[in-house]
């Protein structure tokens, strides 16, 4: 089995501030991988393990999230092949 690459995740909160993060996804199937992505989403928080310490980041305080590469499986109601404009 080829390793997993390491993911880059942009956190990014009202109040501007940004936490840039990169973690290797676990070996989940493309179907579990879904599903994990859909529960973060309904969660009341995001919840990271960060070498030895927990960071909690309410849902609400969260303006967006950008993760790079995008995932090999989406939520069913990801629009695909967007483009930003900017």
């Amino acid at each position: 089995m080829k390793p997993k690459s390491p993911t880059q995740m942009i956190v990014r909160l009202i109040d501007g501030s940004v936490h840039r993060l990169r973690f290797t996804p676990a070996d989940d199937d493309d179907v579990q991988l879904a599903g994990r992505i859909e529960k973060a989403f309904q969660a009341q928080d995001l919840v990271l393990e960060l070498s030895g310490r927990l960071l909690v980041i309410p849902q609400h305080s969260i303006l967006s999230i950008e993760l790079t590469p995008t995932p090999p499986k989406l939520p069913a109601v990801a629009i695909r092949n967007a483009q930003l404009i900017e």
